[in-house]
């Protein structure tokens, strides 16, 4: 997204640039489909599609592109092409950037508005196009035709309940796995008195649902959502709203922390209440986290973790349940 936003500003500047995607790629290449590049008429360029000659060529005709002539599509072997060691081919498509400014600037809004979307190269030279998606389609880019696919996602984010023992051990973790930590606390034992987390790139002073979404704004399709207190009254309390909430469907994943005893209480409370149907207890990891008999707070950390990883890798394929 960052060479995005940099290829709208040169493009509000009036700055002639170009830019190049790695739109289809197979066997042994430096960089994959959706790799990008800026080129300006003097060949400087930002971002990279993995160097070599492959990258002079695109140099070249981006420079052409940034100076006027028409979106190019091209491809090369590797080996055959440009003597290159790598041994597989490269698809490229080269466009200028200033016709899809619009579009660009309508992508990177609706990206930071956390909502996914589909950035479309046309590849016959008509600019780009933006369209909305499903919550939980694929994210891989496409190649499809004349039309090369790319989905906007949103960062991931892991909404963190409680901050005992648990979410100081996990939260580290996730934010170095690239996720965006939120971390919530009523504040009753004084925990965020003292200083906060570095980690965590919010903290709400609340247990509550709607204190929640008023302060990060909508839960979606790249959220993550974990039970982690201290108290079980307070878990079910959580687990209570977020099943009956909006944005359950759309939920990457919820998991809940405590024993298999623990859990099969609060289903039969929930049931009695009308709030866990069938299909929204099943959105519900618990016990959470891949089961590697975790035990210390360190264990559960890395069990709670690489679950979010596999959720992540999935692709988005199916909900998380």
């Amino acid at each position: 997204m960052q060479l995005l936003r940099e290829a709208l500003e040169r493009a509000r500047a009036h700055e002639p640039h170009a830019l190049v995607t790695v739109i289809h790629s197979s066997g042994s290449t430096p960089r994959h489909a959706g790799a990008k590049m800026l080129v300006d008429t003097d060949g400087e360029i930002r971002g990279t599609i993995g160097g070599g000659r492959v990258e002079l060529e695109a140099i070249t005709l981006g420079v052409r592109v940034a100076s006027g002539a028409p979106a190019a599509r091209v491809k090369h072997h590797l080996v055959r092409d440009l003597a290159m060691c790598c041994g597989g081919s490269m698809e490229l498509y080269v466009q200028p950037v200033a016709p899809s400014a619009d579009v660009i600037a309508a992508a990177l809004a609706l990206w930071g508005a956390r909502r996914p979307g589909r950035l479309v190269t046309r590849l016959e030279g008509s600019p780009m196009a933006l369209e909305e998606t499903s919550a939980h389609g694929p994210r891989e880019p496409r190649l499809d035709g004349d039309r090369f696919e790319e989905t906007l996602w949103p960062i991931d984010r892991a909404v963190l309940f409680g901050l005992g023992h648990v979410t100081r051990a996990t939260g580290p973790i996730l934010a170095g796995l690239g996720f965006e930590v939120v971390v919530c606390d009523d504040n009753e034992t004084g925990v965020l008195d003292g200083e906060l987390p570095p980690w965590a790139s919010r903290v709400v002073a609340s247990f509550e649902l709607v204190d929640v979404v008023r302060e990060i704004g909508p839960l979606g399709a790249a959220d993550h959502v974990l039970i982690l207190t201290r108290d079980h009254a307070v878990d079910q309390r959580i687990l209570e709203q977020t099943l009956a909430h909006e944005s359950l469907p759309e939920l990457a994943y919820l998991g809940l922390i405590g024993s298999r005893g623990k859990v099969g209480r609060f289903h039969k409370r929930l049931v009695a209440k009308g709030i866990a149907t069938p299909e929204r207890w099943a959105r519900l990891r618990a016990p959470i986290g891949i089961d590697i008999a975790a035990e210390t707070p360190a264990e559960i950390a890395i069990s709670v973790a690489a679950e979010l990883v596999q959720v992540r890798h999935r692709a988005g394929a199916e909900p998380a349940g």
